[in-house]
């Protein structure tokens, strides 16, 4: 089975990571609080209300009250790396991460309690995958001449599904979590490695797997869920980009400029979409993603983050500390890189107190990127 390559987690092998360890104490851990963890792998980071919010891994959580200057630690019920949050409103978040975990916070982002494991998750995708498989056999034997090709390959489809989904449950809480969006405190969608796909009704209280609404039958690894301007978008491995208009009911696969790996999409409000992923590639839309031109990044380096500005403009970041900016129109405006040229993976737009990325050697504040003459 092909290893997972995917943006989110790219740094394990160089944090100690142990599957092992990970399946056992990480789960059922707490997180270790520790003075360091604002200087360790932080994977994502966002505003909440006043606050800034930022994860990464061993399962910490990082506050800041004042723009990113001090952080304080949260109570965290699990020692897994943690890859993604999204909140809701200034209460209420989720936050996802290695071995299918997802956890949820009613105080802004103080304390956490865990809501899903990946046991859990490969119980409900096998259920799932056994249900899929019964009703395309079903189909199968009862299709006429005309319906029988298509519901053969329906059927191969759902029998391979099935197959991964037992092999699954024999390997344990092995697949993580990559990327979270919900319409309000009930509604929402995770993603993640080997096409995972889970939606709850219920603020993650109890999830559904909903992996049939994708055309992706090879099961690659979906890497991140956004909205923009009204649709959800979720962009995955072998240059997938999937688009929804009725907040995830439905999907249409687009046509993909590229063949590799994309980790994320940002935009804004007026129409602008930037896709961006391995080797430096990145490419934009003005027409919700039915068409796509390249943005010229000049590097070859992964991109492995994305973010709106506050003037409408995308910050795209990633491997050597690179931070380039994209206008409205997809032209690349500026282009610079970290003197410290660590790897950075999500990014936040402070206004005039600056630009407050996370990635390796934790969290960073930087010039804000309108009047920037370099950055540190």
């Amino acid at each position: 089975m092909q290893h997972w390559f995917i943006a989110a987690v790219l740094f394990i092998g160089q944090c100690g990571y142990s599957q092992a360890h990970a399946q056992s104490d990480a789960l059922e851990a707490p997180a270790v609080m520790s003075e360091l963890a604002p200087s360790t792998l932080l994977l994502d980071v966002r505003s909440v209300g006043d606050r800034l919010v930022a994860v990464g891994e061993r399962g910490h959580i990082l506050m800041s009250n004042d723009h990113g200057q001090n952080w304080s630690q949260s109570q965290v019920p699990v020692r897994v790396t943690l890859t993604a949050s999204f909140f809701a409103n200034d209460n209420k978040g989720w936050a996802i991460g290695h071995d299918g975990v997802v956890i949820t916070t009613d105080d802004g982002g103080y304390n956490w309690r865990k809501l899903l494991d990946g046991y859990q998750a490969n119980q409900l995708l096998l259920d799932h995958a056994r249900k899929l498989y019964a009703n395309a056999k079903r189909a199968l034997e009862n299709a006429s001449d005309e319906e029988r090709s298509k519901r053969e390959l329906e059927f191969e489809n759902a029998e391979y599904r099935l197959h991964d989904a037992e092999a699954f449950m024999s390997e344990g809480a092995s697949r993580p979590f990559l990327g979270i969006w919900f319409k309000n405190e009930s509604e929402g969608y995770i993603v993640g490695a080997f096409g995972m796909f889970l939606q709850t009704l219920d603020g993650g209280n109890s999830w559904q797997p909903v992996v049939e609404r994708l055309q992706n039958p090879d099961g690659f690894h979906l890497n991140a869920i956004r909205r923009i301007g009204g649709q959800l978008f979720i962009v995955a491995e072998a240059g997938g980009i999937f688009r929804s208009d009725d907040d995830g009911k439905s999907w249409t696969l687009l046509a993909s400029p590229y063949e590799g790996s994309f980790f994320g999409i940002s935009g804004n409000e007026q129409g602008l979409l930037v896709v961006y992923g391995l080797r430096g590639h990145a490419f934009f839309s003005l027409d919700r993603g039915d068409s796509w031109q390249p943005v010229a990044t000049n590097t070859d380096k992964t991109i492995l983050g994305g973010t709106l500005l506050k003037n409408g403009q995308v910050l795209l970041i990633g491997y050597g500390g690179s931070m380039i900016v994209v206008d409205k129109l997809g032209n690349v405006v500026s282009s610079q890189n970290t003197t410290s040229r660590l790897p950075i993976t999500d990014a936040v737009d402070m206004g005039a107190e600056g630009i407050v990325t996370v990635g390796i050697g934790g969290a960073r504040i930087h010039p804000s990127q309108q009047n920037a003459q370099g950055v540190n």
